[in-house]
């Protein structure tokens, strides 16, 4: 039997459980034959929906009919009973299905339990999702639970929620979270190696090429590895606490942050306090076309404080210019090289 996959909504299991019905009634005509043809390539998962409820009915008929056998097998030879008959003379339905046709009856009932085994098995199914953006886009996405993100630009985020958590996986960028109120599905996000857990909050996180930056605005987080085996690597940061971790090391010591000047950059405005320069440029290669690079590794590894409005590249650039003791150099393919200023 096929597995139930994220990619199959729960739309198109409901229309794909209509369809089977719908085919194996009384009534079918070669119309319906080339309708259901035409759903089925409408979407890639519509297919794999009618697949897994024609096999999902396939089991539940065959369930069914055993358990009738065993019964049947069970009892002694009853009474025999007239079937009841209505006032034409023809037997009569009773239940739900009075009025159907045999093979229509049968289909109904057989898709009737498929469709509460469905729905059992939808409860607990992680409404997956990913969120992308392109570079210089700035999405809001607002979470069926209240939760609201903001992604800065070049940035992936996986979505899953159930029943008992809410679960998401920063894979590259910046994401600004104010976490929605639901202490029953603790919020928790993935970056790099650790967890950062919401204790009711809004907070930034940035993820780096070897480290993650995470700064609290409001409330408070708890940031722990998956799996933790020490509980002295765990770290709660405060409002207006930010810590940065690198993958695969101890976690350091919480250092103090404007609660105001966390997650600045949705409004074009970039602030740093004591960051790499190889950091401040990769989010502008987040924010602009055209790549900037820096080739001397002492320079990008040069400590910068400093805040900066985000205008267009150029102009950017130039500001950076009159901040720090660097120098852009123009390259033939488009692209911007920084090097340090001569003294």
């Amino acid at each position: 039997m096929s597995s139930l996959t994220t990619e199959i909504s729960d739309q198109s299991l409901r229309e794909a459980s209509a369809w089977f019905a719908r085919l194996h009634g009384d009534n079918v005509s070669a119309e319906d034959h080339v309708s259901l043809a035409q759903w089925l390539a409408m979407r890639p998962g519509h297919r794999e929906a009618y697949e897994f409820v024609t096999e999902t009915c396939r089991l539940a008929a065959h369930a069914q009919a055993a358990a009738n056998r065993d019964l049947w097998q069970t009892k002694l030879p009853p009474k025999r009973r007239e079937p009841a008959v209505s006032r034409g003379g023809k037997p009569r339905g009773t239940g739900a299905f009075r009025g159907m046709g045999t093979r229509q009856a049968l289909a109904a009932g057989i898709v009737a339990v498929a469709i509460a085994g469905i729905t059992l098995l939808l409860q607990d199914r992680p409404a997956a999702r990913r969120y992308e953006t392109a570079i210089g886009e700035i999405r809001n996405v607002a979470l069926e639970d209240g939760t609201k993100l903001v992604l800065s630009g070049a940035t992936t985020v996986d979505v899953a929620f159930d029943r008992h958590s809410r679960a998401l996986k920063l894979e590259t960028g910046e994401l600004f979270i104010v976490v929605g109120k639901d202490p029953a599905r603790p919020l928790r996000l993935r970056a790099g190696d650790r967890v950062i857990e919401d204790v009711g909050t809004a907070f930034d996180v940035n993820m780096h090429a070897n480290a993650v930056d995470v700064a609290v605005g409001e409330g408070a987080v708890m940031i722990s590895r998956q799996s933790a085996t020490n509980p002295a690597d765990t770290a709660t940061l405060l409002m207006g606490q930010a810590l940065t971790y690198a993958f695969d090391r101890p976690l350091g010591a919480p250092r103090s942050v404007g609660s105001q000047q966390v997650g600045t950059w949705r409004v074009g405005v970039l602030t740093y306090d004591q960051v790499p320069l190889e950091w401040l440029i990769a989010d502008l290669n987040r924010q602009f076309d055209g790549n900037i690079t820096i080739t001397d590794p002492q320079l990008a590894a040069m400590s910068v404080t400093l805040t900066l409005k985000l205008r267009d590249r150029d102009t950017t650039i130039s500001t950076l210019e009159k901040l720090l003791p660097i120098h852009a150099v123009s390259q033939h393919s488009g692209a911007i090289e920084l090097v340090r200023t001569k003294s």
